[in-house]
């Protein structure tokens, strides 16, 4: 079944991320940063076949070098603070094939950068050999300033896109609310994706509604910082990757028992009653887990109280030998 995710980031200097690096390691290429005088090389990564396309869109008809337009978005900044990219990260309907999905890819980037005048680098990668095999996904960062050319027909970024505007400014524009914003592009990239998917004769489709809203009986998982996913590509497991796999099992299961016909023998309750009671037995197994975490949490902590009181007794103790002596 077609996974609907779509999630915006922000690539700010706060967090100790630059867009330099960031694109290096998407691209899988070598940039330097001119701002910071680091070199970030991630070529083992296209090397490992792991970055299946790569490309820059824009409105400019005009041909964009990688390095030189990160190099310009950090060096456009002055604020310690400062956004210098916001990403998407869409995942890739499996049932399309690798051009089918490389065309939706830079769909959804051409839409992002018409809608907003800036320029849109994406970066389509393929599931790695540690995760889901159906985990096609792309990577689009936007430059948080609209692009333009100069006299010079050279590369020039201005003001903030809209995107990156506050709400008090949002308000003063007539905008609507950047939390609404972002529901409208995640619908944006449902509508994108649907009519791909259609177009190549696939009968599945992505909602962006969640599975609350859906009242599809499955289980949201929990979102993977970089820390997991990386720990997870080692073959790591962690409580969350743990859960996860749990409950992308689960959401499996409801997609196979809605994908299968009623028999025609009576069946021990309704199909709503059993999908009630798999997922009260899956929330009731993580409940357990977690109460077990902190029993083992609280375990430690009386441990190292008793440690402590013992090694506060023997430290009397001596002080007592000492004195007698």
């Amino acid at each position: 079944m077609a996974i609907y995710h779509c999630s915006a980031h922000n690539v700010s200097r706060s967090s100790g991320r630059t867009a330099t690096a960031s694109i290096a390691y998407r691209s899988g290429e070598k940039i330097h940063d001119q701002r910071t005088g680091l070199t970030h090389d991630y070529t083992k990564r296209a090397i490992h076949q792991e970055i299946a396309h790569t490309q820059i869109i824009s409105n400019l008809g005009a041909k964009i070098d990688r390095s030189e337009l990160w190099n310009l978005a950090e060096m456009r900044e002055n604020r310690k603070d400062a956004r210098t990219a916001k990403e998407f990260v869409i995942a890739l309907p499996h049932e399309l094939n690798k051009q089918e999905r490389q065309e939706l890819a830079i769909a959804f980037a051409q839409h992002l950068a018409n809608r907003y005048g800036c320029v849109a680098d994406v970066a389509i990668h393929t599931p790695s050999r540690a995760g889901d095999e159906r985990n096609h996904h792309a990577h689009i960062m936007l430059t948080t300033r609209k692009a333009e050319l100069g006299a010079d027909n050279r590369l020039v970024l201005t003001e903030k896109i809209d995107l990156e505007l506050s709400n008090a400014k949002r308000k003063e524009f007539g905008l609507q609310s950047s939390s609404k914003e972002i529901i409208s592009i995640r619908q944006d990239w449902e509508q994108i994706a649907n009519t791909h998917l259609e177009r190549a004769g696939i009968a599945e489709r992505i909602d962006h509604r969640s599975h609350k809203e859906l009242e599809n009986g499955k289980i949201p998982q929990i979102h993977e910082t970089p820390q997991v996913t990386a720990m997870r590509r080692k073959g790591i497991e962690t409580e969350i990757s743990k859960q996860n796999d749990e409950r992308r099992a689960y959401n499996t299961q409801i997609d196979h028992q809605n994908a299968l016909e009623r028999p025609t023998e009576p069946r021990q309750g309704t199909e709503s009653d059993l999908l009630a009671k798999a997922q009260t037995s899956l929330q009731n197994r993580l409940q357990e887990r977690l109460e077990q975490r902190e029993q083992a949490r609280l375990a430690e902590q009386q441990a190292e109280r008793e440690r402590r009181a013992q090694e506060l007794e023997q430290s009397r103790q001596n002080q007592d030998r000492g004195f007698s002596r």
